[in-house]
């Protein structure tokens, strides 16, 4: 026990050493460039001089979460949100053309020109996090970040020639991932480390027992935008629906996934409104800690395959007369790959019935049901939402809500009898509390549940982003596709202040995200305190732009209560970034 105290107390006193260091270098930078942003910005009533951050826009970035902010002021056009990622073609159209707002020169910049073609560099930028206890992090893309130094890099360049456009922005990391205490799992080698209680997810407790790295292909897109219609090939991060920390199905959490892909180029007008989405299908990969082993396609129950295929789509829909309203609807699905190849029906896979009743029945072989039960959709793991969002014309405000499904309805009876079942649900608002040309105030809220609703009384419940056959779940390569709360039965809230101004941003958060929930009280009657999985989680984070450079300093404050539904612990977060811009 006093070894694991000194090992505490040694673990907190290197996190604040990295934390006073890296607050002390953002204090000297922004101390030396007060004076001169002063009087720059006095003489000119211009911003800093810093690179553009254009071609940057990806899901769940920085320039994206401000572009949003300006919608609801007015500044950004009425366009669809929840059908992310933004194309250069589609950008163009986003970039606000008044320049009276803090980062108009952060956008300003539409790359350099060669004849017809444009291109630019993205800048090389490298950000470094520091765990003291245990693992923390999310909404980051490919990066884990386990206990210990965790340094992640990404640089890369854009080309744009009439319809076509190529971004190619790869990223790498590695994470130093020191020991800490995990739940014995019973298995042999890396099976070790995968989780402890859910046998239908790849969500590894620790990603093997020394350092981890992966070099990914990031946020890269190649694609062509015509009038009307788009194509292309991505492993680009998506976002789909209205979400931002939380998203049901789609966000920045895990690595972006392969995949090709066609839609609209931007909303068509119907008449009644406008709209707008996509058609997907890829592949997706597990970690090399799942509890799946055996060849890449589909064998049998036992081994259900190692490879998977997706499709899925997400729409969204303006009504005409009713300003800033869209409604939207998305649907995913993870399938076995055949040894056979790949069938025709795959592609039609997403558009499907939704109710289980008009489905042919699956016919793989060794079903994990018994004669006389219905298996049909037992080869799929399905996810469907609808949702909404309305931002109110200029008046800084926007309320988004979603529902998703991780089930199909056995029929409509039961659609309507128990439309809860495997259910999943956010909602949130954003709020600009003041703004000028020198700076932009605001305020987020927003939350996801799936904790077990009563129906949990009488049918099975506790399943989102799991599967009982394709036991990887909703997840890529050992992280959540979704929203990175917990799986089965979770929950999550976040409550945060950000401030843009010319020379950088900073952000104050609170975050309550309960990983998960166990206990036997409808049975027993017998309460556990320890049932409940809770993190609290406050954090501040600022960014400065000085001169070539752009320096981040984060740090996050972090107690979980009943850790593996035990003890309490302790974690502090600390993160130091930097981007060099080259041009």
């Amino acid at each position: 026990m006093n070894r694991m105290r000194s090992a505490g107390v040694r673990a907190i006193r290197v996190a604040s050493t990295i934390s006073l260091l890296m607050i002390a270098t953002v204090a000297v930078a922004v101390a030396q460039d007060s004076a001169a942003t002063f009087a720059s910005a006095t003489a000119t009533g211009a911003a800093t001089g810093a690179a553009s951050l254009r071609a940057e826009v990806f899901v769940g970035s920085d320039p994206e979460n401000y572009l949003r902010y300006l919608q609801t002021t007015g500044r950004v056009p009425g366009y669809p949100w929840s059908t992310r990622a933004f194309s250069a073609r589609e950008l163009d159209r986003l970039i606000p053309r008044d320049s009276a707002h803090p980062w108009r020169r952060r956008l300003a910049n539409d790359g350099r020109s060669i004849g017809p073609v444009r291109w630019d560099i993205i800048d090389p930028s490298a950000a470094f996090r520091y765990n003291t206890g245990s693992p923390y992090g999310n909404n980051d893309g490919a990066v884990w970040a386990g206990r210990g130094l965790t340094s992640s890099v990404q640089l890369g360049a854009w080309v744009r020639w009439g319809p076509v456009s190529l971004t190619l922005a790869p990223s790498a990391f590695i994470a130093e991932n020191r020991f800490f205490n995990t739940v014995p799992t019973g298995l042999p080698g890396g099976r070790q480390f995968a989780d402890d209680r859910l046998g239908g997810i790849d969500r590894p407790q620790r990603f093997g027992a020394s350092s981890y790295s992966q070099i990914d292909p990031g946020q890269s897109t190649l694609r062509v935008d015509f009038p009307f219609l788009a194509f292309g090939a991505s492993t680009a991060n998506q976002g789909w629906g209205p979400g931002g920390e939380y998203p049901l199905i789609l966000g920045n959490n895990a690595a972006g996934f392969p995949h090709v892909f066609v839609g609209s180029s931007e909303p068509l007008n119907i008449f009644i409104g406008r709209i707008h989405g996509k058609v997907m299908w890829g592949t997706l990969a597990q970690s090399d800690f799942s509890t799946v082993t055996g060849p890449a396609e589909y064998t049998s129950r036992a081994e259900p395959g190692t490879k998977r295929f997706t499709t899925g789509f997400v729409m969204a829909f303006q009504p005409r007369g009713i300003t800033g309203l869209e409604v939207g609807v998305s649907r995913f699905f993870h399938s076995i790959w055949p040894r056979s190849g790949i069938p025709r029906s795959y592609a039609t896979k997403a558009f499907q019935g939704f109710l289980k009743k008009s489905l042919q029945p699956d016919r793989i072989p060794d079903s994990p049901f018994q004669e006389g039960v219905d298996d049909r959709g037992v080869a799929d793991n399905q996810l469907v939402s609808g949702f909404a969002r309305w931002v109110l014309p200029r008046s800084g405000f926007e309320l988004f809500g979603e529902y998703g499904r991780d089930d199909h309805s056995v029929d409509f009876r039961d659609l309507l009898q128990e439309p809860d079942h495997s259910r999943f649900y956010g909602i949130g608002m954003r709020k600009v509390v003041a703004f000028t040309p020198r700076a932009l105030t605001a305020v987020r809220a927003e939350i996801i549940n799936f904790q077990l609703p009563q129906l949990s009384r009488y049918r099975g419940e506790g399943e989102i982003y799991i599967h009982g056959l394709i036991r990887q779940g909703h997840t890529n390569r050992g992280q959540l596709l979704g929203a990175d709360v917990g799986a089965g039965a979770a929950a999550g809230s976040t409550l945060a202040v950000d401030r843009f101004f010319p020379h950088g941003r900073w952000t104050a958060s609170w975050k309550r995200d309960l990983k998960g929930e166990i206990g036997d009280y409808l049975v027993l009657g017998v309460r556990r305190p320890e049932a409940i999985n809770v993190t609290h989680a406050l954090g501040f984070e600022m960014s400065r732009f000085i001169g070539a450079y752009d320096l981040t300093g984060g740090l996050s404050l972090v107690r979980e209560f009943n850790r593996y539904f035990d003890a309490d612990a302790w974690n502090i977060n600390a993160l130091l970034g930097v981007r060099y811009n080259l041009r």
